[in-house]
């Protein structure tokens, strides 16, 4: 691995069981069957909305003190990796010019850690780094006057990404970066994780079966009653009101999509989607509309489901098929949508 890791701290993710990715391209919807008294609840984190849902294992579960106890640890997560705050962790990483080690907390190295993973695994489809590039083509958290930037912005950037040149460590967890302009963005993967942690808590609490939902990034474990598995449904692209273009029933899976329909603009006739080329510095140009990945945990399914929208649908395709992973592509050629699903989404989603 290029980048280098500093512990075996961490047990290697999962990352050659399913592919599933959600976006807010992922809603949800009621079984057939007469449903099984649920909880739900929600509220805001991360600048999107989050919700929770659960068969409740006795009358000695208090949703309120659940709800509580989530808020405080999306509270917590958010202080750690989002860029919109600027006394987060991230941020005062990225605004750091020192080339020694930065002390972050666990978690944070830990979503670190699995990110550059991922970037070894998808040959810098997926790459952390980018964030420089996203603000330059006017997609982060500041957007001016959209304008096109020049050949040398571009190539300038590039100089400041690249996640060769950040290193991890697990004791004590801190990060190192090699270019003094290098900054993070966490946003393909963060919410992910997020939602793997309040699963997580909610398995601790003795609440097996439940589904978790931040944004459109998914956790289903467990069962939605007796019989009853967790039914998705995975948005129609460039529609102008939701459609669903395909629903699935799931349990004990992680799912995520990701989408260049919504966040674009166009200049002099030209489309320039959200979805970064981490090689070229410059916004993908290809059929491909939305990714939809199953993996065990939602981190994975989150950061895959963005590399798969840098791939394009033939690299994806082969990607998809050599790890053994279970995706769902949706392209358009000559103005019709087009799908594909790999042989093992088939087999862990059943298709309604």
């Amino acid at each position: 691995m290029n980048s280098q890791v500093r512990s075996t701290g961490w047990q290697s993710a999962a990352l050659l069981l399913f592919l599933g990715l959600a976006s807010s391209g992922l809603t949800l919807s009621g079984c057939s069957k007469a449903p099984a008294p649920l909880v739900h609840f929600g509220g805001q984190t991360m600048g999107t909305f989050y919700e929770v849902t659960f068969a409740p294992p006795s009358d000695e579960v208090d949703p309120a003190s659940l709800q509580q106890l989530i808020d405080e640890l999306l509270a917590a997560i958010n202080k750690e990796m989002s860029t919109y705050d600027p006394t987060s962790e991230i941020s005062k990483f990225n605004e750091s010019q020192d080339t020694e080690w930065f002390e972050v907390s666990p978690r944070f190295a830990q979503v670190v850690y699995h990110s550059l993973q991922i970037c070894e695994l998808t040959e810098g489809a997926f790459d952390p780094t980018v964030g420089p590039l996203v603000d330059l083509w006017h997609f982060g958290s500041k957007i001016e006057d959209r304008t096109i930037p020049t050949e040398e912005q571009i190539q300038a950037t590039l100089e400041n990404c690249g996640y060769q040149s950040l290193e991890v460590r697990a004791d004590p967890p801190a990060l190192r970066k090699t270019k003094p302009g290098l900054r993070l963005d966490l946003s393909a993967v963060a919410k992910g994780f997020a939602v793997d942690e309040v699963s997580r808590l909610l398995s601790a609490q003795g609440v097996k079966n439940h589904l978790v939902n931040i944004g459109g990034e998914i956790v289903a474990r467990g069962w939605r009653g007796p019989d009853q598995r967790w039914r998705l449904a995975i948005e129609k692209p460039r529609q102008e009101r939701e459609t669903i273009q395909l629903k699935i029933e799931v349990t004990s899976t992680a799912m995520a999509t990701s989408g260049n329909y919504r966040n674009f603009y166009e200049i002099d006739g030209v489309r320039y989607a959200h979805t970064i080329n981490p090689a070229t510095g410059y916004p993908v140009q290809h059929e491909l509309l939305s990714a939809t990945v199953l993996t065990e945990d939602c981190m994975t399914a989150d950061a895959l489901a963005t590399a798969m929208m840098v791939m394009g649908t033939e690299r994806a395709e082969a990607f998809l098929y050599e790890h053994l992973l279970a995706g769902y592509l949706i392209s358009e050629r000559d103005g019709e949508l087009q799908t594909s699903a790999s042989p093992i989404f088939a087999e862990l989603a059943g298709e309604q």
